[in-house]
């Protein structure tokens, strides 16, 4: 369980932080396409870290379930600071359907991320028997 919380949580930050980063840099950006290429590139690397993050428990535990939770709580994680990001910075005043949207967005693409990452992940042959919980 702690080994979920660690890895869910950290990469749930580093995602935050690099949304943060892709959404001030689009703000200064005047090119509309060079601000979707931004945002296409901050969707890639969401993408590979919640299924890098759903590859690493569930092979260190060797569960998929566990890597799918690992990776949908870095997503609910990424949601709610994108909540928060846009709460502080957002220009356009922000309706809680939007926020529940946003949330809902990123738990949806950690759910369909982490699964691939935590399929390929308990698929990896493992030294220990499974069911052991090295947490």
């Amino acid at each position: 369980m702690s080994l979920i919380l660690r890895w869910g949580l950290a990469v749930g930050l580093v995602i935050v932080l690099v949304d943060a980063a892709a959404g001030e840099l689009t703000r200064s950006i005047s090119d509309g396409d060079l601000a979707a290429a931004v945002e296409l590139v901050d969707l890639l690397v969401n993408l590979a870290l919640l299924g890098w993050v759903g590859h690493r428990v569930a092979g260190a535990l060797g569960d998929l379930r566990n890597g799918l939770e690992a990776a949908v709580l870095a997503g609910l994680i990424a949601g709610l600071g994108g909540v928060g990001y846009h709460l502080v910075r957002g220009g356009e005043p922000t309706t809680p359907t939007d926020a529940v949207a946003l949330v809902a967005w990123n738990v949806v693409l950690a759910a369909a991320a982490g699964a691939l990452g935590a399929w390929v992940g308990s698929a990896v042959r493992r030294d220990r028997p499974p069911g052991r919980d090295s947490s």
